[in-house]
């Protein structure tokens, strides 16, 4: 054998060792990041919920009395109500809102219109109401545009203004919402598109003060502080109403105690029962789990609920947490642009936000309502 066969062989064993190990390299290259990819797989893409779409406003009969809670003796001022929207005006309100607001469909306008009566009511009974719904706002503010007839309005049902009271400061809160969801829900049924409108309820926790107020101050207290002390004066089923939710209050206040434990049956989810049992809730946790208030009111919601609630929040933009101030000045008098709205929106497919609202309250409404002077 010659010298250069010798080289040729040597050089041929020299390449097939090269390309062998190039080729386990990239074999064990290949497997460590397949099982990379795999591990990656596995950590950062956790199993998630179904939930299905949610669903537009239906065209369905709405409850009839705005869905009044059966025990409450307010059916009068209801009817009061409707009848002073009865006519023209809601038909050219609604005209309006649907022209501005082409995606807006009529059945998603009745059931807002719905919420801004029961709204109404609310004013009825309280002596503040913070404004917790941009979608409800946009037809208020459009409402307030026909000065005359919502002049009328206001001394057809309560005998005074219903005020808008615009509050610019933006300040969060939670307790008053709180509120909000605890008279709510002594005063309506909820109907598949509450949480929605409103954004989920009994998010937050009502807080010591006003807790302390319903144990230790009596009625006549109460009722100057926080309720509408010229339309009891005037209407007695509001007087009667008032004192009813006062006794409510009371009487749960006084079951929340801490070391107990909240236990009603859950009633059917929309039943008449099942807002005030939420609201029962709410008002226990307050006193006696505030550092755990989300976690043990969680567990009075069944899984259809809970993704239910997360679908409501995210089409109603969070709802909100803003107060404001009855005392100021009835809308109609040249101070509209402290609270209008303009943005075009008004529709829940991709969720509405008034120019009224701000950052600091969820994007939300800082607009409020007071049935009048006492």
């Amino acid at each position: 054998m010659t010298v250069a066969s010798i080289v040729i062989i040597v050089l041929l064993v020299i390449v097939v060792v090269v390309i062998s190990n190039a080729t386990i390299r990239k074999s064990n290259q290949d497997h460590f990041s397949s099982r990379n990819r795999h591990q990656r797989h596995k950590t950062t893409a956790p199993r998630r919920k179904f939930q299905p779409p949610l669903a537009l406003y239906e065209d369905t009969p709405l409850p009839s009395l705005l869905g009044i809670q059966p025990t409450l003796p307010i059916k009068q001022a209801v009817l009061r109500l409707e009848q002073a929207l009865a006519g023209e005006f809601t038909a050219k309100l609604k005209t309006r809102m649907l022209n501005k607001y082409p995606q807006m469909s009529p059945a998603e306008f009745e059931w807002k219109f719905l919420e801004l009566k029961r709204y109404f009511l609310m004013t009825a009974v309280l002596k503040d109401v913070p404004m917790f719904s941009d979608a409800v706002d946009e037809i208020w503010h459009e409402m307030l545009m026909f000065t005359r007839e919502y002049g009328q309005l206001g001394e057809a049902f309560l005998g005074s203004p219903i005020h808008h009271a615009p509050h610019t400061d933006g300040a969060p809160d939670p307790d008053g919402r709180a509120w909000f969801d605890w008279i709510y829900s002594h005063m309506f049924i909820d109907t598949a598109y509450s949480n929605r409108i409103w954004g989920p309820f009994f998010r937050f926790p009502l807080n010591a003060e006003r807790l302390e107020e319903l144990r230790q101050a009596d009625e006549t207290t109460i009722r100057a502080r926080r309720f509408n002390q010229s339309a009891a004066e005037r209407y007695p089923e509001i007087n009667e109403t008032i004192s009813k939710l006062i006794g409510q209050a009371k009487e749960q206040v006084s079951k929340a105690i801490p070391g107990t434990t909240y236990y009603t049956e859950r009633p059917v989810s929309q039943s008449a029962g099942y807002m005030p049992y939420l609201a029962g809730a709410l008002l226990f946790y307050s006193a006696t789990q505030l550092g755990s208030f989300d976690s043990f009111m969680g567990q009075h919601y069944t899984e259809e609920d809970t993704l239910k609630r997360e679908q409501d929040a995210a089409a109603s933009g969070g709802g909100s947490s803003c107060s404001s101030d009855s005392g100021s000045l009835f809308h109609g008098n040249g101070n509209e642009s402290n609270c209008s709205n303009d943005n075009g929106s008004g529709h829940d497919s991709g969720g509405s936000s008034s120019s009224c609202s701000s950052s600091s309250c969820s994007s939300s409404s800082s607009c409020g309502g007071g049935g009048g002077g006492d």
